[in-house]
């Protein structure tokens, strides 16, 4: 009987040590969070995507590790899997004798760091448009071209297009990514004039000189444009390149389609544009002299220098040699008026202010002459000369109509006896 109680006790014990030891053989081993916030991600890197949050002092089951114990793999109370860095957890387990576990491919993806970008048909901005990302938005990447500067990528939405890489951080090196056949045709941006005529010009503004004009309702073919989007160049139909204001186009596409050309070196020599309609040049620094030649709004004039007593009148020389002067108040210079040169002009005009209401001008020194004009008081003249007895001076209008007046009318600005006498 006694031997049959110790047979019994003995496989009560065998009993229980079965349903014990494999418990313990088989005990889940732990950690715990040893900071304040921590990302699990789908694979060991911060490359990878963050699948959830946990917090310090959650426990979390240890699964596994990647090859050099740097992450492990772990599972939240809530279930959910995923990877952690190994150094934000406190376990009492040798990480090392953790099996290694399978680390997932990693998906290449971005996100957009600029507050909106165009993702477009091909890798350049003379492609066209497909849709558009915003900053912080999300995105996979496809491939990339050449030289890394775009690269392919997928919306959220499923689009698929080119974006410029300087405006993502991704979580992979660009150059990484598979090189992708980027032949695709260009978006060709075309422009119809939309003015009587347009000055094709040898660079991106008004200061270049004009190589070429084009009439109103002429379609140029654009090949490039300038940094600020504001000029366009353009190639003519005799293959001539320049560019234009493409304001004064009606545009085929956004500008933004074509790429940005770089601008020559502006001429330092000093010219001007001039701005009005028409502009008489002069053969001296004021409208009292006569009219040499007469210059039109967008033609360009070389700049020889500027009248010593008014800045204002500029010495010039014309496309066809002529010279002259004209005021720079009708034109856009390239250079500072005052840096110019003083030029001697032609000798200094005398010339009278008229003193009454009204005065007759007539063809000759007598009242017994007709009257050809008539001037007005402060109106000032220029003197030609007199007669024998400086009762009468020769005079010429601003409109250069040439006559006499009575000298008692005027108030004159040098001696009556310096002045010639004329027939």
């Amino acid at each position: 009987m006694h031997k049959q109680k110790i047979v019994a006790l003995l496989l009560l014990l065998m009993l229980v040590g079965t349903a014990v030891f494999p418990a313990t053989l088989y005990a889940q081993e732990t950690a715990v969070v040893n900071t304040g916030a921590l990302n699990v991600r789908s694979g060991p890197g911060v490359s990878y995507n963050v699948v959830t949050v946990i917090y310090q002092g959650q426990a979390v089951t240890l699964l596994g590790r990647n090859s050099n114990n740097s992450w492990v793999k772990v599972q939240t109370a809530g279930g959910q899997q995923g990877w952690v860095n190994a150094l934000l957890l406190t376990t009492n387990t040798v990480i090392s004798n953790l099996p290694v576990a399978d680390t997932p491919t990693l998906t290449p993806t971005a996100v957009i760091t600029t507050g909106a970008l165009n993702v477009r048909q091909g890798p350049g901005v003379q492609y066209g448009v497909v849709t558009a990302v915003s900053q912080g938005q999300s995105i996979t990447l496809l491939g990339r071209n050449s030289n890394n500067s775009w690269v392919k990528v997928q919306t959220a939405g499923g689009q698929q297009g080119w974006i410029n890489a300087m405006y993502m951080q991704a979580n992979v090196a660009v150059n990484t990514l598979p090189l992708l056949d980027t032949a695709s045709a260009p978006i060709t941006v075309t422009g119809l004039v939309n003015t009587s005529a347009l000055n094709v010009r040898s660079g991106p503004d008004v200061a270049y000189p004009s190589v070429a004009v084009v009439n109103g309702g002429t379609q140029l073919n654009l090949i490039g444009r300038s940094s600020s989007n504001v000029w366009v160049k353009v190639s003519l139909a005799d293959g001539q390149q320049g560019w234009v204001n493409a304001s004064l186009l009606i545009l085929s596409a956004d500008i933004s389609y074509l790429p940005e050309a770089s601008a020559p070196a502006l001429t330092t020599s000093p010219q001007a544009v001039i701005n009005g309609g028409a502009l008489n040049v002069r053969s001296g620094p004021g409208v009292g002299y006569n009219v040499v030649a007469t210059v039109y709004g967008g033609q360009v004039v070389n700049l020889l220098g500027r009248s010593s007593g008014n800045s204002a009148w500029v010495k010039v020389s014309l496309s066809s040699g002529t010279q002259g002067w004209l005021n720079i108040t009708f034109t856009q210079p390239n250079v500072t008026v005052n840096d110019l040169p003083i030029v001697d002009g032609p000798p200094a005009l005398a010339t009278a202010e008229v003193i009454v209401a009204a005065a007759n001008v007539r063809s000759g020194p007598s009242l017994d002459y007709a009257s050809t004009a008539v001037i007005y008081q402060a109106q000032v003249v220029n003197l030609l000369g007199r007669n024998g007895d400086g009762s009468w001076v020769k005079v010429q209008l601003a409109s250069g109509q040439q006559g006499w007046v009575n000298t008692s009318l005027l108030k004159l600005f040098t001696g009556i006896n310096s002045l010639s006498v004329v027939q």
